[in-house]
């Protein structure tokens, strides 16, 4: 599987946002599964990858690309560094972050 960071993947594929106007789409709705420009956003460990084709493992959401895509391949999507990582887990606990 080919890896890209997320600025090669903004390189080289175009994010085509839903009718509201949001990059990342709940569901695949009305899009063809098998499409070449369906993407799956996925959780790894608090880091958000797009993967080529639809799947429902960790999936975070889809995304749909003017280009299609050629071969498998995982981007960056979103790097959460160790401090914003811990301070998503206290958020979720309920607590609040201090500045």
């Amino acid at each position: 599987m080919k890896q890209l960071t997320e600025d090669q993947f903004d390189a080289q594929f175009t994010v085509v946002p839903d009718a509201g106007g949001d990059s990342v789409r709940n569901d695949h709705q009305g899009i063809d599964p098998d499409s070449k420009n369906l993407w799956t956003i996925v959780d790894a460990d608090g880091s958000l990858y797009a993967v080529t084709g639809a799947h429902r493992v960790n999936r975070f959401g889809y995304i749909v690309t003017e280009e299609a895509w050629t071969e498998d391949i995982e981007a960056v999507w979103h790097l959460c560094s160790d401090d914003e990582q811990d301070n998503t887990d206290e958020e979720d606990d309920g607590t609040e972050t201090q500045p």
